[in-house]
């Protein structure tokens, strides 16, 4: 990916981190638990739960040293490096343990990678048991309409540089039910969203 252009896009998001955060947050309804955020359109979830949130404990990060560089210093210029931890990441094959996580997500996952089904599945598989996964994207359930009108222009034109797939509930569904969730809600107020909570 055009390491330029993910820095444009998570720039343009930044005014919806916090309401994205606060989205997330309402569906996982705890202050406190280890949070992992993948991908490259972060850390601005991971930072706005960490201010949130002050008994979270943070991990983020991707795949390639230079998206991690990016990510420490946007994480190091919130002040926020004691907080959020940054680990070089495989989306496909997360090298962390079975049930590591109470909380895991991937804005923008749903959107740009193939393979979903693989990406699910790891995701719940370092969830803890009752913990919460979220998947997708968007501006966040309780983004101003004025605001999202304002930078919806160059949003789009930026998501379709990068190739954004453009995905319906029912394909939301299908990727859930192939990734064996048999529980699972799908939002989509500003946004679509993947959630479910790991079984016990």
């Amino acid at each position: 990916m055009d390491f330029d252009l993910i820095r444009a896009v998570n720039d343009c998001f930044k005014p919806f981190y916090p309401y994205a955060a606060a989205e997330i947050h309402a569906e996982y309804g705890r202050d406190a638990g280890d949070v992992l955020e993948i991908g490259p359109y972060g850390p601005g979830v991971a930072l706005a739960l960490a201010e949130r949130c002050p008994g979270m404990r943070l991990i983020c990060g991707d795949d390639t040293q230079v998206l991690n560089d990016y990510l420490a210093e946007t994480i190091a210029e919130a002040g926020m490096s004691a907080r959020v931890r940054v680990e070089l990441i495989d989306k496909y094959s997360l090298a962390f343990e079975a049930a590591s996580f109470d909380l895991v997500v991937f804005r923008g996952g749903l959107f740009f990678w193939e393979e979903q089904e693989r990406i699910v599945a790891e995701m719940n598989r370092v969830l803890k048991p009752g913990g919460m996964g979220a998947h997708g994207g968007g501006f966040g359930a309780g983004a101003p309409d004025a605001l999202i009108e304002s930078l919806l222009p160059e949003a789009r034109a930026l998501n379709d540089r990068l190739g954004k797939k453009r995905l319906s509930r029912g394909d939301v569904r299908q990727i859930a039910e192939n990734s064996g969730l048999t529980t699972f809600r799908i939002a989509a107020e500003h946004g679509l969203w993947l959630y479910w909570e790991k079984a016990d």
